[in-house]
């Protein structure tokens, strides 16, 4: 459990910043009526873990992903990004169906068994090939639709950015994962392996959008804190925080 744990929310230390990243800074320009809530009382606290998590990043994360992307050719890496993508598809289809989202519940069901099958367990993705594309959602998402408020921002060690709601969501996204659900000890060290995996690579793909973020800003803690907030003002809004203009975190302060 502990290696669940940390497997899932090192995932939202880095991969959560480079999702929303590139694509709320590149492909959607921020304007300056737009405001991102901010709740966030444990601050002096919170600075304390970046600046634990920041270091982490720098001595482990970021040599091994090196490593790894030069040394793994391009087709195995993409082939086990496949294979963790198809696992993704349980939890996009029970939350699509709770959220009354039918429809692209049942693109999530034809991915996966087309990929689980004729995709050879996913190494393949070839639901994506017949324009079934991929539409992510999780329980966050879903608690909020009924209204749950996101509560306080924290930065936990070795977990990173994430709120009280999203903490819970990643815990609840995890349960409906085929390697957690399947029992004995091959799923559940299959199941660590890849989610590892895939935040070695997810570091090595996207290494200069991080390393701008943690290491280029003049503060990367406030940078990580809003990169965060936007993406789930975006995608989750609620109106119980007191809101803040949009900047962009890559610009220095």
């Amino acid at each position: 459990m502990k290696k669940f744990v940390f497997a899932v929310h090192i995932k939202s230390l880095f991969v959560v910043l480079i999702a929303c990243q590139s694509f709320f800074i590149f492909s959607n320009p921020m304007t300056a009526n737009e405001i991102v809530p901010i709740n966030d009382p444990f601050e002096k606290y919170n600075r304390k873990i970046h600046k634990f998590n920041k270091a982490a990043d720098k001595v482990v994360l970021r040599p091994i992903s090196d490593l790894y992307g030069n040394s793994i050719p391009q087709s195995l890496r993409l082939s086990a990004n496949n294979f963790y993508g198809n696992l993704q598809e349980p939890k996009r289809m029970a939350n699509h169906l709770i959220q009354g989202e039918y429809t692209k519940a049942s693109i999530d069901l034809s991915r996966f068994f087309i990929n689980s099958t004729v995709g050879l367990l996913g190494l393949f993705d070839l639901a994506s090939w017949i324009r079934f594309f991929p539409e992510e959602t999780n329980f966050d998402a879903t608690f909020s639709y009924f209204s749950v408020p996101s509560g306080p921002y924290i930065e936990l060690p070795l977990l990173g950015p994430s709120s009280l709601r999203g903490s819970l969501g990643l815990l609840a996204d995890y349960t409906v994962n085929p390697l957690i659900i399947l029992p004995g000890a091959v799923p559940s060290v299959s199941f660590v392996t890849f989610e590892i995996v895939s935040i070695i690579n997810d570091r090595f793909e996207y290494s200069k959008i991080i390393d701008t973020l943690l290491y280029d800003s003049s503060d990367s803690y406030s940078s990580s804190r809003l990169t965060y907030l936007q993406q789930s003002v975006r995608n989750n809004s609620d109106n119980d925080s007191i809101g803040i203009d949009l900047f962009n975190p890559l610009e220095d302060f």
